[in-house]
């Protein structure tokens, strides 16, 4: 079972980067890039692996990827979204990026493979720091379908979790509401 979880988490490393480029015109300076997946190696009513990666431009355009696998080893399915997020949104989410939390987290930290854990997932972001980027992001396991971490996780992911909670509920419901004015775009992979 070891060597069939360090398999799949080694398969799905690809896709937890996300879209690297826009598939419409560019839209200048990238605000932040974020990748927030969850994989659950039990069986389930939906879906074993959720991925969702968010780009947000200075200027308010946003591209989004949601990503779906119903089945283990099956083929994921893929929709792109681009639209203008509203100035109220953009007004909320830099303080949150701007914060000295968020600010001051250090590159998040490779988890130790494999992972002794029947779900897991993980939350990173790239936020555009003047001329260069800062890698923040935190992982989650957790055993015997139970959710919550392993001590080893906890430990080393509390602060970064806590620190980047804001952001995360940010992009998680920025993604969860019915946009009318996104358009459905081609996929970029």
């Amino acid at each position: 079972m070891t060597w069939c979880i360090g398999l799949l988490v080694i398969s799905m490393l690809p896709l937890q980067f996300g879209p690297r480029s826009a598939s419409a015109k560019d839209h200048g300076p990238i605000l932040m890039r974020v990748s927030d997946w969850d994989t659950t190696l039990r069986p389930t009513a939906g879906p074993n692996y959720v991925g969702n990666c968010m780009i947000v431009y200075q200027d308010g355009h946003l591209h989004l990827e949601l990503r779906r696998q119903e089945f283990f080893f099956g083929q994921a399915s893929y929709v792109s979204y681009e639209g203008m997020l509203p100035d109220r949104d953009l007004t909320f989410l830099r303080p949150i990026l701007d914060s000295a939390d968020v600010k001051n987290l250090p590159p998040p930290p490779s988890s130790k493979l494999p992972l002794a854990s029947d779900h897991f997932g993980w939350f990173t972001a790239e936020i555009s720091r003047g001329s260069g980027v800062q890698e923040v992001g935190y992982g989650y396991s957790a055993r015997d379908g139970q959710p919550k971490p392993s001590e080893d996780d906890r430990k080393v992911w509390e602060k970064e979790s806590q620190a980047l909670e804001p952001l995360a509920q940010w992009v998680r419901s920025t993604k969860s509401f019915d946009h009318a004015e996104w358009r459905k775009v081609r996929n970029a992979h």
